[in-house]
């Protein structure tokens, strides 16, 4: 398990380390702005990704001034902004894979034809006789 994820302040700890009240760490798991693991006496346990994000939610109701319903909705952005920059990551690092890919592709065609055209003198070309009039005549079988 990540260090960071594992619980082990105990909501006195917490509050201590966030710099709010324990029963400011009861609201806001109430809320659902902290999703604290409970021991098995059903003591609440919190690790370091919920001291930061305690921190957070302190900036911005204290310093911007936003409610919790603002803070939660801020949250769920950032979450998601965080999901779409890392499918973004990926997506542009399998575009630059692709084009690798479709450049080595070309470059094997290109090879092939080397292999396939021969070099002859001009007088030796065939071509292909021309219709005089450039359009097919369709009429009596012409």
């Amino acid at each position: 398990m990540n260090l960071r994820r594992r619980p082990v302040f105990m909501i006195g700890v917490a509050a201590e380390l966030i710099g709010v009240h324990p029963q400011t760490l009861r609201m806001y798991e109430q809320k659902g702005l902290l999703r604290p693991r409970k021991s098995i006496k059903n003591t609440r346990l919190y690790c370091q990704e919920d001291v930061e994000l305690g921190i957070r939610i302190q900036e911005l109701t204290q310093e911007m001034g936003m409610n919790l319903s603002g803070v939660k909705r801020v949250l769920e952005m950032e979450r998601r902004l965080a999901k779409l920059e890392a499918e973004n990551t990926e997506l542009r690092e399998e575009l630059v894979r692709q084009r690798e890919e479709h450049g080595r592709m070309v470059a094997e065609v290109h090879r092939s034809y080397k292999r396939e055209l021969v070099l002859a003198p001009r007088g030796e070309l065939v071509q292909r006789p021309r219709n005089t009039r450039g359009i097919r005549d369709t009429r009596k079988g012409l």
